[in-house]
């Protein structure tokens, strides 16, 4: 799950393997989906590969186009 920013110096979360800050201060994470593939997701909007499993290359590339424009805020941590 993508995170804010001021998090920037905690543990990333498992599978993640690249993480992108985007405009609006959330983050874009990069997880591993194997086989040279990875998924990425935006902590601020809806946006993201959804499974798709993009080669690992294209996958960098889509997440940080996005978190070039992505004025979203960062949706809040859920507390139970």
């Amino acid at each position: 799950m993508a995170q804010h920013l001021a998090d920037q110096t905690s543990p990333w979360p498992e599978g993640v393997i690249a993480r992108y800050a985007t405009v609006g201060g959330a983050t874009v994470d990069v997880t591993s989906a194997g086989r040279g593939k990875a998924d990425y997701r935006c902590g601020g909007c809806p946006f993201g590969s959804r499974g798709f499993g993009w080669a690992e290359t294209v996958a960098h590339e889509h997440a940080q186009a996005h978190s070039e424009k992505c004025r979203a805020l960062p949706r809040p941590a859920v507390k139970s």
